[in-house]
């Protein structure tokens, strides 16, 4: 067995460097990268602050672990030879190319007898290995071949893959192609036209939308219509708004152009569940029902009396039904944003920490969440469904209710809008670690003698000598691990007492892979419900970058998510992510509707987060329920109140869960 490839101390240094920018830049913690690299905080820390010494096996796992070419973690300007401790093996990068595809190119010398097993770098990377000087065999660890001098051989690199020397020095040429946004080769899922000229070509291409609009309503997920030959790329946007889009009703349907025109043509999967309408003894939960069921339905031909009452509850003092309000003009092509979701926005000073935890506001900007975060779909009707679970199962009597992970606080503001005058002795203890989140929860609750936060995680709370009668959260049981987080509220309640969970989930997934295509799928699919169409003129040169950005590459990355096409899509998720994270933003958005694109920042960093399973740790309705019985609960009703991708309640969405502590 060969000793370890050691560093020269020039390259340790660039690896110190390039580790914590590239690191830094992912928004990783170093907590994050232990788990996904396997590697040490400390051994970490120490490497960061040029203490350690890296061989090329640790700087190849991190580059792995962090989603980067190994290039990108030794510098490009001194001399790339990294020697072994012994004669075994060297490694040498004599070509880095970066256009039109990443291409790594290196000089692998090995002893006779040699052996060395790399393993899976990021989806989507290939190996070239072309042996220059005696015999080998490489390739997929499974299934190596037989090369000569001369010979060659190309394979997937996302798999662990051999290195052998036999019997002679061995020298191979390996070239690692990683995965970029250059044109993708033609699926299934494509289709290429050339550029209507004539009346009658753009009546043919009508009657193929039509076509495609129907496979979609019946479950075709997503198709990709190319055209070729456009001389005016310019109008091309325009003529197919005007002669296509109003034949593809039910599809959704995104115009790219960087590379020549394109629409992302999308099955919208799922309904959204409807709320039980029947009458309760409170004026203002009554019309929040019926509001929360009429945002679920699309393509409502609203009347001008419609349009200017909702208008109207979108400026009202009540966040709930200024939210549902405006939601509903939203998804009925009148996009509109809700009083409290467009403050200035608002910077919480950065506080020391004693413990180094990983929290939500480490990788989502917190500030950012407090006030955008009310155009995100179905955001106010989980407290309308929350407060209809309330009513049902609390008596006069049970007045107690702890608020697990509250965040900045305004699910729970919009709840108590609409219980207490039913339940005006309720009383209720927040819950969550945040320290950016409690400065926002703190203001909003300022003159509320019935809330009462505390600045803790709940895995951290003692039992209570009085347990509550019942639990609520919204959004916060996938920051936590999930089988924790029910346990530990579990402690906090009595017995028969209620816990109405409100969170997003996705779909029933066993692989890592899977996983991940379930993320991108769901996190995006919200973005592209709200990426609302809107006039440039009037925006800062950031935000015109902000608004292109998303139109361009969201469309795409959930378009190649639904084909499988998973390290593509991410790789565009996270370069999409750092190139918006450069921009410099005003305050106070130039126009109203920038407020999406601003949420659409946030729903990417959870995306992010998610990938590298930090903060963000989603898992499925059904893992969900297994993991409440085992914490000591009975689920008595579930619901998805918002569909993302699949079309049963056990898919991606927006969930409710009442759990009963038995």
């Amino acid at each position: 067995m060969e000793n370890p490839m050691l560093l020269s101390s020039e390259i340790r240094q660039s690896v110190s460097l390039s580790l914590a920018r590239v690191r830094k830049s992912r928004g990783l913690s170093l907590s994050g990268l232990a788990e996904t690299s396997g590697i040490g905080k400390a051994t970490l820390s120490g490497i960061e602050a040029g203490r350690g010494n890296p061989t090329i096996e640790t700087v190849w796992r991190l580059a792995h672990a962090l989603g980067v070419p190994f290039g990108e973690l030794i510098s490009q300007e001194q001399d790339q030879s990294v020697e072994s401790s012994s004669t075994g093996v060297s490694v040498r990068l004599i070509n880095k190319q970066s256009s039109p595809f990443v291409i790594e190119t290196y000089v692998m010398d090995m002893a006779p007898h040699t052996k060395r097993i790399a393993e899976a770098h990021m989806p989507g990377v290939e190996e070239n290995v072309v042996v220059l000087k005696g015999r080998a065999l490489t390739g997929p660890q499974s299934e190596p071949v037989f090369l000569t001098a001369g010979k060659s051989c190309s394979f997937a690199g996302d798999t662990p893959h051999l290195y052998q020397s036999l019997d002679e020095q061995t020298s191979m040429m390996v070239s690692v192609i990683y995965p970029t946004l250059a044109e993708a080769a033609p699926g299934e899922h494509d289709i290429y036209r050339e550029w209507p000229e004539s009346e009658d070509d753009w009546s043919g291409l009508q009657q193929q939308f039509r076509r495609l609009a129907l496979e979609s309503r019946q479950g075709v997920n997503a198709v990709r219509l190319s055209f070729t030959d456009c001389e005016d790329t310019q109008s091309a946007e325009e003529q197919l708004q005007q002669r296509l889009l109003p034949e593809a009703p039910g599809m959704q349907t995104f115009y790219v152009y960087d590379q020549g025109p394109r629409l992302i043509c999308l099955s919208r999967e799922g309904s959204h569940e409807r709320l039980d309408e029947t009458p309760v003894d409170n004026p203002r939960l009554q019309q929040a029902l019926e509001l929360s069921n009429l945002a679920i339905s699309p393509w409502r031909q609203l009347d001008e009396a419609s349009h200017s009452r909702l208008h109207m509850l979108a400026q009202s003092d009540s966040i709930c039904l200024s939210s549902l309000a405006a939601e509903i003009l939203t998804r009925n092509g009148s996009p509109c944003v809700p009083l409290r979701a467009a403050p200035r926005y608002e910077v919480t000073p950065v506080v020391q920490r004693e413990s180094d935890n990983v929290l939500f506001e480490d990788r989502i900007d917190v500030d950012g969440y407090a006030a955008w975060e009310l155009v995100h779909p179905a955001y106010a009707k989980q407290s309308v469904a929350i407060a209809q679970q309330l009513i049902q199962h609390l008596s006069p009597a049970a007045i107690r209710i702890i608020d697990i992970g509250t965040g900045p606080g305004l699910p729970l503001k919009m709840l108590l809008e609409l219980l207490l005058e039913l339940l005006p002795e309720l009383q209720v203890t927040t819950v969550d670690p945040s320290e950016t989140a409690f400065n926002h929860l703190k203001k909003l609750f300022r003159h509320s003698s019935n809330v009462h936060p505390c600045k803790a995680s709940i895995t951290d709370l003692p039992a209570p000598e009085k347990p509550f009668d019942a639990a609520i959260s919204v959004g916060a049981s996938h920051h936590l691990d999930t089988l924790a987080f029910l346990s530990s509220t579990r402690e906090q309640l009595t017995s028969g007492g209620i816990f109405v969970v409100s969170d997003e989930m996705i779909g029933p997934f066993s692989t890592i892979r899977q996983r991940k295509i379930g993320l991108m799928q769901h996190h995006l699919q919200y973005i592209a419900d709200t990426l609302v169409p809107m006039s440039l003129t009037g925006l800062s040169l950031d935000e015109h970058r902000l608004v292109h950005m998303l139109r361009q590459d969201v469309p795409q990355a959930l378009f190649e998510a639904r084909v499988g096409d998973e390290g593509r899509a991410e790789y565009r998720c996270r370069r999409l992510l750092e190139s918006l994270h450069a921009l410099t933003l005003p305050e106070q958005p130039a126009d109203p509707l920038q407020v999406f694109y601003r949420f659409h920042i946030l729903e990417l960093e959870a995306l992010v987060a998610g990938l590298d399973y930090e903060v963000e740790q989603k898992t499925s309705p059904d893992c969900f329920s297994d993991l409440a019985r085992a914490a000591g609960f009975s689920v008595q009703h579930h619901r998805r109140l918002y569909a993302t991708c699949g079309r049963t309640d056990r898919d991606a969405g927006t969930h409710l869960f009442v759990l009963q502590a038995l």
